[in-house]
C-alpha cells in the first residue's frame, strides 16, 4: 500500500520544501511561495540562484546548517534571519530539516519545513532588552534587590538576588539562588527572633515588611542591614515576596555616635545642677532627666516620657508665651529656646523656671526632629527681684510721703486762716444775727473741708503702709450705688446733670469686699462726674461681669482727659489742671480710691479721650 503526501504538502500552512546541498530548489509548496513574495512555485524556482546569499542575511547561517544537518542528519528549531526573497524584506524564520540520502548513504536532497517567528523574535528581543535595562536598574541601586518564594512549609526558594549581594553579605548570587538560608543563617543571634516572627507575621498577613537586624559575615565582622519586603501575586500555591536590603552601618554607628555625644553633653549640664530635657518632636517623646524630675518632686517612672506631662502643669496665665517662644525657635526666628515659666510641683508649690534649649536634627522640610535643653529653677531670683520692687515702692512711697505732707501743709493753711478770722470776727460782734450766722456756715464748711482732707489723708497714709482695715463680705452693688446717688442728687440738680442707672446695676453679681470702701469709691466717682461735668451732660452708672470679676462703670460726657492727663491722674494731689480753678477738691480723691480697689484685690482704670468725656472702670472680685 503506497501513501501520496502531495495533498499534505500543498495545503501545509507552514512552508515546504525540497533542495539540493548546493541550494538550488527542487519543490516549494504555496506557503512557501507565498512567504517569499511570488505568485507560484515555477515563478519562484527560476528566481532562486543562490541561497546562501540571496536568502540568508547572514550568509554564513547556511554553511552552519549544512553542517550540522548532514553531521546529524536532521535539525530541529534552526533560526535564522533571512529576506522576502523578492521584496528584500528582512524577517526571522525556524527551520527544521532532514537529509534523504540514496542506498550508498550519498546525500539526494533535503527536505524541510519552513516558519516564520518574526514576531516572537522581536518580541523575545523585547523581552531581552527590558530584563537587560532592569539588571542595570537593578545594579544601580546600593542594596540587594530580591525576590522569594515561600511554601506551604515556610521554606523560601530565591528565585532572583542581585549582584549586591556579594558586598553586602560577601556570597555570591548562585549561592542565594541555591540556598534558601544562605541569607537567613547569616543574621545575628540577638536578632534572629525578633526579625524571624516580624517576616511571619508580615508573610502571613501579606503586609509590607520594614525592619532592621544585624548580619554577621564569614570573616566575623558585623552589619546593620535595613529589610523592606512587600508580597507579590503567589506562584504555583507560593506566597511570593519581593523586597530590598540595604546596609545601614554607617548610618547606626552615626546614631550611636550621636547618642554618646548626647549623653557626654547631658552629664556636663546635670553635673551643673540643672534638670535636662531630650525631645523627639515627631515621635512625641521627651525624656526627663533624674535631676529635671527631681527639681519638681517626682522620682522615676512617676512622669510620663511625654511633652505634656510638665505642660500640663505649666501656669495657664504663663502658657501662650511659653509656646511663642517655642514656635519662635521652630520656625527658626531665634538662635535658641528661651522662656521663664511657673510649673506646679508634686505638692503643689509653683516653682519659677527658665527653660532654655536648641534643635539639634530637623527633617528635609526643616520640621524639627529632636531638641535637647535644660530646666533652671530661678524661684530665689524671682523673689529677690519681687523684695527688690517692694524695696522700690517703699522707697517711692516714702517719698510721696515727704510730698504730701509739704503740701498738706499748705492745704491745710488756707481753711484754718479762714476758721482763725470768722472765729475772731464772732468774737467782735457777737449776736444773732444773719451776718453772724453767714461767718458761721463758713466756719463750718471750712471745718467740714479740713475734715474731709484729714481723712483722706490718714486713709490715704494707712493704705500706702498697708495698715487700713479692709473687710471682706459680700456686698450687692446696687444699693450701694443708690446710697451714693442720693447723696448727690442735690448737686446733680444744681449743675443740670442728669443721673442714670442702667438696669445691669441691678442685675450684677454681688461682689466680695469692704462695703464702706466701695462706698468711698462710688461716691467719689459719681461726684467727679458731676464736678468735673458741663451744664446739661449726663452721668451712667452701669455693670457686668468680667472673668471672675464685677466691673461697676462710671461714665460721664464732660470735656474728656489726653493721655498726659491720664498718666497723672491718680498721683496724690494732682487735679489735672483744675488746680486754683472753681471746683472744689484736694486731688486725693482717686489716688485714694485706686489704692482702695487695689487693697480689696480689684482694680480702678480710666478710658478718655478730649471731647468724649470720660469713663472710670471699678473692678471687685465676683462673690
Amino acid at each position: 500500500m503506497t501513501t501520496d503526501f502531495t495533498t499534505l504538502f500543498e495545503f501545509l500552512p507552514i512552508g515546504a520544501y525540497r533542495s539540493l546541498p548546493d541550494g538550488a530548489q527542487l519543490r516549494a509548496n504555496p506557503a512557501l511561495v507565498r512567504l517569499n513574495g511570488y505568485g507560484s512555485e515555477a515563478e519562484m524556482l527560476a528566481a532562486v540562484r543562490d541561497i546562501a546569499h540571496e536568502w540568508y542575511v547572514d550568509p554564513a547561517r547556511r554553511a552552519d546548517f549544512r553542517a550540522r544537518l548532514e553531521a546529524e542528519g536532521k535539525i530541529v528549531g534552526f533560526e535564522s534571519e533571512v529576506y522576502r526573497h523578492r521584496t528584500r524584506e528582512r524577517i526571522w524564520v525556524s527551520e527544521n530539516a532532514h537529509v534523504v540520502r540514496d542506498a550508498q548513504g550519498a546525500v539526494r536532497f533535503y527536505e524541510g519545513t519552513v516558519e516564520e517567528i518574526t514576531e516572537r523574535v522581536r518580541a523575545r528581543h523585547a523581552l531581552q532588552l527590558s530584563e537587560a535595562r532592569l539588571q542595570q536598574l537593578v545594579a544601580l541601586i546600593p542594596g540587594v534587590v530580591y525576590r522569594v518564594a515561600i511554601d506551604a512549609d515556610g521554606r523560601a526558594r530565591y528565585t532572583f538576588v542581585s549582584q549586591g549581594v556579594r558586598a553586602l553579605y560577601g556570597i555570591e548570587p548562585e549561592q542565594a539562588l541555591a540556598d534558601g538560608t544562605a541569607l537567613t543563617r547569616r543574621r545575628h543571634p540577638d536578632d534572629v527572633a525578633y526579625i524571624s516572627a516580624l517576616t511571619q507575621d508580615a508573610v502571613a498577613r501579606g503586609l509590607p515588611l520594614v525592619g532592621e537586624t544585624r548580619v554577621v559575615l564569614d570573616d566575623g565582622s558585623e552589619k546593620w542591614v535595613q529589610v523592606l519586603s512587600t508580597a507579590a501575586p503567589s506562584e504555583h500555591g507560593d506566597r511570593v515576596r519581593v523586597g530590598l536590603l540595604f546596609d545601614i552601618t554607617a548610618h547606626k554607628r552615626a546614631e550611636e555616635a550621636l547618642r554618646a555625644n548626647s549623653e557626654l553633653w547631658k552629664r556636663a549640664l546635670e553635673s551643673s545642677g540643672d534638670g535636662v530635657w531630650d525631645w523627639h518632636v515627631q515621635a512625641g517623646v521627651e525624656v526627663l532627666s533624674p535631676a529635671c524630675r527631681a527639681l519638681y518632686g517626682y522620682a522615676e517612672g512617676e512622669l510620663p516620657d511625654t511633652p505634656d506631662a510638665l505642660d500640663d502643669r505649666t501656669h495657664p496665665d504663663d502658657v501662650p508665651a511659653m509656646h511663642q517662644a517655642r514656635d519662635e525657635h521652630f520656625a527658626g526666628r531665634t538662635p535658641a529656646y528661651l522662656n521663664e515659666h511657673r510649673v506646679r510641683c508634686k505638692d503643689g508649690q509653683w516653682k519659677w523656671i527658665l527653660s532654655r534649649g536648641i534643635v539639634i536634627a530637623r527633617d528635609a522640610e526643616g520640621r524639627p526632629l529632636r531638641m535637647i535643653g535644660t530646666h533652671t529653677d530661678v524661684t530665689a531670683a524671682r523673689q529677690a527681684e519681687a523684695l527688690r520692687h517692694e524695696r522700690d515702692r517703699a522707697a517711692a512711697a516714702s517719698l510721696a510721703q515727704s510730698q504730701f505732707l509739704s503740701r498738706v501743709s499748705h492745704e491745710l493753711r488756707t481753711p484754718l486762716n479762714a476758721i482763725l478770722g470768722f472765729a475772731q470776727l464772732l468774737d467782735l460782734e457777737p449776736g444773732d444775727g444773719e451776718r453772724q450766722r453767714g461767718w458761721t456756715r463758713h466756719v463750718l464748711d471750712s471745718g467740714r473741708h479740713l475734715l474731709a482732707l484729714v481723712d483722706d489723708v490718714l486713709d490715704l497714709s494707712s493704705v500706702q503702709t498697708g495698715q487700713l482695715p479692709v473687710a471682706r463680705e459680700t456686698v450687692a452693688l446696687a444699693p450701694v450705688v443708690q446710697e451714693a446717688l442720693v447723696m448727690l442728687v442735690a448737686s446733680a440738680a444744681e449743675a443740670g446733670i442728669a443721673l442714670q442707672v442702667d438696669a445691669s446695676v441691678a442685675a450684677a453679681p454681688n461682689v466680695r469686699a469692704d462695703r464702706r470702701r466701695v462706698m468711698q469709691i462710688v461716691s467719689n466717682l459719681l461726684s467727679n462726674a458731676i464736678k468735673y461735668n458741663r451744664r446739661g451732660g449726663w452721668v451712667r452708672v452701669r455693670a457686668r461681669a468680667v472673668e471672675g470679676q464685677v466691673e461697676l462703670d462710671v461714665a460721664d460726657d464732660g470735656p474728656g482727659l489726653d493721655a498726659a492727663q491720664r498718666a497723672s491722674l491718680f498721683q496724690p494731689f494732682e487735679r489735672v489742671g483744675a488746680q486754683g480753678g472753681p471746683v472744689p477738691g484736694t486731688g486725693l480723691g482717686l489716688a485714694l480710691s485706686r489704692q482702695l480697689a487695689e487693697a480689696m484685690s480689684g482694680s480702678l482704670d480710666v478710658h478718655s479721650e478730649p471731647g468724649r468725656g470720660a469713663v472710670f472702670s471699678l473692678r471687685l472680685p465676683a462673690a
